[in-house]
Formats: structure tokens, sequence, C-alpha cells
């Protein structure tokens, strides 16, 4: 069960992570404008090859960053500093998305504007990065699981975080650190032992 006034505690935090991620934005705009970034227009200028293995690429390099500053706001000192506010929220929701403290939205913000200084990406790559972000983060605080069932078997869903496996993470705080991937969890052995029995029963079939 969700505290009282939950969803406009998150509103409200989420008003000013916006804030500064479009402050963000505007940084990365002006790096584009004055041509410090590596960010191009024309796709002839790499190739679609590179075109696709640059998405990847800055996707391992986000989800890397990511999985190690998660780890890192969880110390005590700056767990409560800066990582609190988001695990104010234990029963997760859409509005959870974006509710951080505003030291924990910078360091979410800086990855793209510093990245694209030296990693050379089409500015399409750039926006499906922004937009599956977005999205990602959307579906994994939801509390809802969307996948279906046997999902977390496959060849792809394995590696993929959905809601149950998020969810965890706000219920268990020492699991399920990664942001798109299971991977380092797998790797560093922080995925949550529970996760897959509580997928599975949160997917069962109703039985008719």
């Amino acid at each position: 069960m969700r505290k009282p006034k939950q969803s406009q505690k998150e509103i409200w935090r989420s008003f000013w992570s916006s804030g500064i991620f479009a402050v963000g934005g505007f940084i990365f705009y002006l790096l584009f404008e004055k041509g410090y970034t590596a960010v191009y227009t024309d796709v002839s200028e790499m190739g679609i090859a590179y075109l696709v293995v640059s998405f990847f690429l800055i996707m391992f390099l986000h989800e890397t960053y990511y999985y190690w500053l998660h780890r890192w706001i969880h110390k005590p000192g700056i767990y409560e500093k800066v990582h609190l506010t988001h695990h104010d929220s234990i029963i997760t929701s859409v509005w959870t998305s974006f509710s951080f403290h505003p030291i924990e939205s910078f360091l979410q913000v800086v990855f793209i504007p510093v990245i694209i200084i030296f990693v050379p990406a089409h500015i399409v790559v750039v926006m499906a990065l922004l937009f599956i972000m977005t999205v990602s983060a959307t579906i994994n605080h939801l509390d809802i699981e969307i996948y279906p069932r046997n999902f977390h078997k496959n060849f792809i869903g394995k590696w993929l975080i959905g809601a149950t496996h998020h969810s965890l993470h706000h219920t268990e705080f020492i699991t399920n650190y990664g942001l798109y991937f299971t991977f380092w969890d797998k790797w560093m052995n922080t995925e949550s032992k529970n996760f897959e029995p509580v997928f599975e029963k949160l997917t069962a079939k109703v039985d008719e």
C-alpha cells in the first residue's frame, strides 16, 4: 500500500527533476550548436553499421555508468543525502520514475552531454536513446508487470529489466541495481533471488 500523498510528493519532485533534465537538454543543444560534440547528422559520414553499433555501445556505457553510480549512491552517508528521496516510494508508480533528489537528477542527466563529446553518434541515435530512457523508466516503475509469462527465460527477456525486477529493488534495497539490462546484476551477483519466483507468480495464467 502506498503512503498517503505519495503521488503528490512524486509529482512535485518529478517537476523539479524535469527542470534539471531540461537544463541538461539545453546544454546538449549548446554543445551541439557550437561544434563541441561528436554528434553528426549525415548517416553516410559513418555508415549504417556504425550507427547501429554506436547505439548499443552507448547503451552499454550508460548501463555501466548507472549500475555503478546506483551502487555508490546506496552507500551509507550518500544514500541518506541523495537516493533516499527516490526510495521514499517503496511501492512505485509511473510518478516514481523521475522522483529524485536534485543531486541524483544531475548525476543522471550528465551522462548524455558528456558521452556525446567523446563518442560519435548520429542525432537519431541520441534521440532514440532519450526516448528509450523515458519509456524504460516508466515501465520499470509501473508496479504492474507488462511482460508475458516466461519472458524472463527467453534469449531477449532474460537481459531486460521490467516492473517486477525493479520493484524488488525498491523493496529489498540491496538488489537489482540495473537500468535497462540485467547483465551487471547477474555478473556481480546482485540480482534478487526472489525475481524468478515473483515474476512467475505475477505472470501465471489464471485458471479458466
